[in-house]
């Protein structure tokens, strides 16, 4: 038997909050898209989906058919094979196609670049947290120690590394090092 909860019930609050906030930067995100820009994305997903595709195949089919039994009834105005007026729409259509894809791929590099930018940013804040709480338990287990009469250890460079907060622009200078980039 199933539950009656929904999944978001069985979530865990802080999890809950979490798709909350994401929810609001999609729609942050949304709301500063225009109705052209919305109408094209719709497009797009409309040429990016299979009703399209069949629908493209039968109507090249359609055409072709059309045309060839058009030639032997006698039409007058016929696309006869290669069938240049069935090239040339075509030609338009992926035309069109390519443009809508790229205005929707450019505003999903955008919505991915605020997402990567965000992601740094809350990486950044919990990698200082953690070494400072780091830092924190390591001054509680020194204090321990000497209130103990526990004799200290030398070699702590693990410990002070691990304590030492990180310093994004020396890595960043690593990585592009490493890469040979200028």
């Amino acid at each position: 038997m199933r539950s009656t909860k929904s999944a978001g019930e069985t979530l865990p609050s802080s999890a809950r909050e979490n798709l909350e906030l994401l929810e609001r930067l999609d729609h942050r995100t949304e709301s500063g898209v225009s109705g052209v820009q919305r109408a094209i994305e719709r497009i797009s997903a409309f040429f990016g989906s299979p009703a399209y595709f069949i629908f493209a195949v039968a109507f090249m089919l359609g055409w072709a058919a059309l045309n060839a039994w058009g030639t032997h009834a006698g039409w007058r105005h016929v696309d006869a094979p290669p069938f240049p007026w069935l090239q040339g729409m075509l030609s338009a259509n992926a035309l069109l196609v390519t443009v809508a894809v790229l205005i929707r791929q450019n505003r999903m590099a955008q919505m991915a670049e605020h997402r990567s930018h965000l992601d740094l940013q809350i990486n950044l804040l919990a990698e200082q947290k953690a070494s400072k709480i780091l830092e924190l338990l390591d001054e509680v287990d020194r204090e321990l120690k000497i209130i103990r009469g526990v004799p200290a250890e030398h070699p702590r460079t693990q410990m002070d590394e691990m304590t030492r907060p990180t310093d994004p622009h020396a890595i960043l200078d690593a990585i592009t090092q490493k890469k040979g980039a200028p």
